[in-house]
């Protein structure tokens, strides 16, 4: 299947690390360069092969395939076909959403259980409106802005607190089964960590590229746990952990947007036609200019 690319979406954490080169995984050895940045397309079909008989030349998808004026898509890849009536920015979250469906299932939370978002970029809001839609328990986030403290209000937080705020508020917290960390700051994650309730639960759903360290009371003192969490899932399902596998949590997240659970066009603080792809990557490689910036667009329209 050939779909034309009408927008896709940057990831500024993600396509930063790669940029500036600090990704965990290149020191590791498990990626390496040349790299092809992005995983949010949205865009119509413009050609069908045998194996995609499901899908009409004009329809519009969603794939997770990295920036380009056109994506190639084989059977096995991630992707799946959006409604007409569907905003392209709010498309855009497809990928996110799966990756916060997939932090919420490796999570051991119930329903009225309480949670903490810390790290408000593109995927902490969207968790926060996963959370607010499903659990009906307290949704803390946290952040260190006034703008961000009002649009996480706008987007599920039943209650917004700055890190300056913690050492104050930490006793009159509700009970916080889940810390879910999304800043990708290996330092943010013992601050957080007192902030679960006895044998709850630190959720890692950013890229951590330093060591992480821990104080060891609170870890044994509250008997916590940590979870990692690696993009919208794994490509098979199977296991206890795993039985929520890509396509699975693609297609409900797809649903979640479509429904307008989860929202996005109001995340989108940068937009920039395709040709100046360069100008986007500038912005994202200054900390101090960026430090504003939650989701970036490419528009390929007028490339077309």
């Amino acid at each position: 299947m050939l779909p034309n690319t009408d927008l896709s979406g940057i990831s500024l954490g993600t396509e930063r690390m790669w940029l500036d080169g600090s990704a965990a995984a290149l020191r590791s050895g498990r990626r390496a360069y040349p790299y092809r940045p992005g995983y949010e397309l949205v865009g119509r079909v413009a050609a069908v092969g045998p194996a995609f008989a499901d899908a009409a030349v004009g329809s519009r998808v969603f794939a997770m395939k990295p920036h380009g004026s056109h994506a190639l898509l084989q059977r096995r890849d991630s992707w799946v076909a959006l409604p007409e009536t569907l905003g392209d920015e709010d498309a855009v979250a497809v990928a996110l959403t799966a990756t916060a469906l997939h932090a919420v299932h490796r999570s051991a939370m119930t329903v009225g259980d309480g949670a903490v978002v810390a790290g408000l970029g593109t995927l902490g809001f969207i968790l926060l409106q996963v959370l607010a839609a499903s659990f009906a328990g307290p949704v803390i986030a946290l952040t260190g802005t006034a703008e961000k403290a009002a649009l996480a209000l706008r987007h599920g937080a039943s209650a917004v607190l700055t890190y300056d705020d913690l050492p104050a508020m930490r006793a009159s917290l509700p009970p916080i089964q889940t810390v879910f960390e999304c800043s990708g700051a290996a330092a943010n994650v013992a601050r957080v960590a007192s902030l679960a309730r006895s044998q709850g639960e630190i959720v890692l759903a950013g890229f951590y590229n330093e060591p992480i360290a821990l104080d060891g009371e609170t870890l044994f003192d509250r008997e916590l746990t940590l979870k990692g969490v690696r993009a919208a899932g794994a490509h098979v399902s199977g296991g206890d952990y795993n039985r929520w596998d890509r396509r699975r949590n693609l297609a409900l997240a797809t649903t979640l947007v479509a429904a307008g659970k989860v929202r996005a066009h109001a995340l989108v603080t940068h937009r920039f036609p395709a040709a100046r792809f360069a100008d986007a990557y500038r912005l994202i490689a200054d900390r101090a200019e960026s430090r504003a910036a939650i989701q970036i667009c490419l528009d390929w329209r007028e490339a077309a």
